[in-house]
């Protein structure tokens, strides 16, 4: 489920231009995104102006950011039932979330409930930061935490009514945002902010009859039922917006923590455990709230070092480059580069590349792509905060696995945009082979690791498969086999008189549960052959080509096994296949043998990626695969889903490297 959920002008004593940010949805990646139209440059578009996408924060002067509790529900409704939430107990909970962040000894954002509110409508844009359990007709998410910015650079003076009331909403008698009349709602400082500055954030939770949830405050109350959910949970993820975190792809950090980010775009609500673990941050959003505040990067104001502070230079530093697409030979806007932490192979860190431009028009706040990528896309660059340490890095696209581009930014849509999302997800280094483990990268405190520059690889991938419409099958006995056929004329064909190094096979995997890592028996390549009516006269399965046992797979994503002495194995396939030895080539993904339940509060097997089910699909379904729940003796001949499993190889001799087979690490 998603924890989810224009622009406008409002008119004063003078125009500020303003954005609302909805925060959709629910690696934390960075900012949440706005635009800046300061420089007013003229777009490609008669009568608009370029605007630049930036990041969103508060500004000093707003710290402590104050919140107010809209207490005309109390208690708070409960669409499942009889309502048992007070506002109180509510509030309490609310502030623990807030503490989460606040907590962070490296960054200095502090968000604290000072008041209440009593509005009888929805939020809006009103100089009240406002938690509230009132959604409209039309809400159809978890929850939301929109945020109302400036977009562009601005003076605010004294008596300035930006939000259209009647009440000054700028006094000069203060130096910190204050409710300077006692009204109830907040005044700024009147001098200059830069855009991006918010200037308003409410946080709303559905608790509609019609499609809302049941929010509990209690760990041990967290059940399985989809509409009922851990306020925590979702408060934590929500105030991670507040402060202007975007929407994280860390699902997964790892086998022993398949548990991902708190910014992570979607929660589990028949899972528990992953919604419990949802309380507790990531690395990847320590990081970024970090970053964006950083603590000791002021001698005065909430950004001086306070009693139990850390500076941010003496934990963190920062890793920098650009990332470009090595086929488009374009700067990427949106790709995702990320740190795994060497000793124990666990995701650490990820950043969104790209400064991008989007076209804004005056007379009506909208926004449009910009046709031209080199207009578009400034540049490709990409800025990691990690703690001190030694990393790989690796890049993976944002194609909708485990998260669409529209839940994340402007930037990842712009590069969607362009057709830049396409590459493959692969360690990094500066060979350009990419896939052999990538070379390693030592951060210091307080040092800035620059021109950390990749390109990313001109594979040749064969994909028997489409869009991922559905994951399956959870009807699956233990030890199955799931089965895809490369015809040994599409490898012939992908050659084109090439010598091919075998790179990577890639599957995609997946569970029901958050909380569980897709766990299978074995991964292989191998051979095998079919009769004349497609149906499998044999596949290999006791001497594969290549194989790997105990897969830990990715949770809805194709997961890449990087393949050892793929040149070789390249030129077994090819000449088998040339001399007639080799028929075809089987990718193959066998399911745990151990009998159900599966782990998991589902019990449910582990899953892999379909293509088809649907009305209209947006590829035919080829019928290259198969399922075996024999162990191999017979395979039955799937006509209603291609399975998402690629066969991925690299010229041999081409841009990717000599002979690809270099499997040492290097220092960068």
């Amino acid at each position: 489920m998603a924890k989810r959920a224009r622009s406008s002008k409002a008119v004063s004593s003078l125009c500020v231009l303003l954005l609302v940010v909805g925060a959709v949805g629910i690696r934390a990646g960075g900012a949440l995104e706005s635009f800046d139209i300061t420089a007013g440059t003229p777009s490609p578009i008669p009568g608009q102006i370029l605007a630049r996408v930036i990041g969103i924060k508060w500004d000093a002067r707003a710290i402590p950011v104050q919140f107010s509790v809209n207490t005309t529900l109390d208690p708070i409704p409960n669409p499942l039932g009889a309502a048992f939430l007070s506002v109180a107990a509510a509030r309490a909970e609310m502030q623990a979330s807030f503490n989460a962040w606040n907590e962070i000894k490296t960054s200095f954002i502090d968000m604290r409930i000072t008041g209440t509110t009593a509005n009888p409508g929805v939020r809006g844009f009103d100089f009240i930061n406002e938690l509230t359990f009132r959604t409209a007709a039309n809400f159809t998410a978890i929850a939301s935490s929109p945020s109302v910015t400036l977009i562009q650079d601005t003076t605010l003076v004294d008596g300035d009514r930006i939000d259209n009331d009647a009440d000054s909403d700028v006094s000069d008698k203060i130096s910190v945002v204050t409710d300077v009349d006692g009204d109830g709602d907040l005044e700024f400082p009147a001098g200059f902010y830069k855009a991006g500055t918010i200037l308003d954030n409410d946080v709303q939770f559905n608790t509609k009859t019609t499609n809302g949830f049941r929010f509990t405050v209690n760990p041990a109350e967290v059940d399985t039922v989809t509409r009922s959910v851990d306020l925590s949970a979702v408060a934590v993820h929500e105030f991670g917006h507040s402060h202007g975190l975007s929407h994280s792809v860390n699902n997964q950090p790892d086998a022993p923590d398949p548990t991902g980010a708190t910014m992570f775009a979607f929660i589990d609500t028949r899972d528990p455990a992953s919604e419990r673990a949802q309380r507790t941050l990531d690395v990847d959003d320590i990081a970024y709230s970090s970053y964006l505040y950083r603590e000791g990067s002021a001698k005065t104001g909430p950004a001086a070092l306070q009693p139990g502070d850390v500076a941010f230079d003496k934990l963190f530093g920062v890793i920098t480059g650009e990332l470009r697409h090595g086929v488009l030979n374009q700067p990427i806007a949106g790709g995702s580069v990320f740190t795994v932490d060497d000793r124990i192979q666990s995701l650490g860190v990820a950043a969104f590349s790209g400064t991008t431009q989007l076209s804004f028009n005056p007379a009506n706040g909208g926004l449009s792509f910009v046709r031209d990528p080199a207009v578009a896309i400034l540049n490709g660059n990409y800025a990691i905060p990690v703690p001190k340490g030694k990393y790989g890095l690796r890049i993976e696209p944002v194609d909708g696995s485990p998260v669409p581009v529209g839940s994340i930014s402007f930037t990842t849509q712009i590069g969607n945009f362009f057709g830049q999302q396409n590459f493959n997800e692969e360690p990094a280094d500066r060979s350009g082979r990419h896939g052999d483990g990538g070379d390693t990268l030592s951060v210091s405190a307080g040092q800035t690791r620059r021109n950390i520059d990749i390109v990313t690889s001109a594979d040749i991938n064969i994909d028997n498969f489409g869009t991922r419409d559905f994951i399956g099958f959870t009807g699956a006995p233990a030890g199955r086999i799931y089965a895809v056929r490369i015809p040994g004329s599409q490898v012939t064909a992908a050659a084109a008189g090439r010598f091919l190094r075998l790179k990577a096979l890639a599957f995609h995997t997946g569970t029901v549960d958050a909380s569980i890592a897709p766990t299978y028996a074995e991964a292989m390549l191998t051979t095998g052959r079919v009769n004349p009516d497609g149906s499998i006269a044999s596949i290999q399965l006791t001497r594969p080509l290549a194989r790997i046992r105990m897969l830990i797979g990715q949770d809805d994503d194709l997961t890449p096994i990087f393949v050892r002495g793929g040149a070789l194995l390249g030129q077994i396939i090819q000449q088998g296949i040339r001399f007639g030895f080799i028929d075809d080539v089987f990718l193959v993904l066998r399911i745990p043998t151990t009998p159900p339940p599966f782990p998991g509060v589902s019990a449910l097997p582990p899953l892999v990626g379909l293509d088809g089910g649907v009305t209209t699909n947006d590829v035919p379904i080829f019928g290259f695969s198969y399922t075996s729940d024999d162990g191999g003796a017979t395979f039955a001949r799937r006509t209603d889903f291609n399975f998402r499993f690629s066969l991925r190889f690299a010229d041999l001799f081409g841009r990717d490297g000599d002979d690809g087979d270099d499997d040492g690490h290097h220092e960068w």
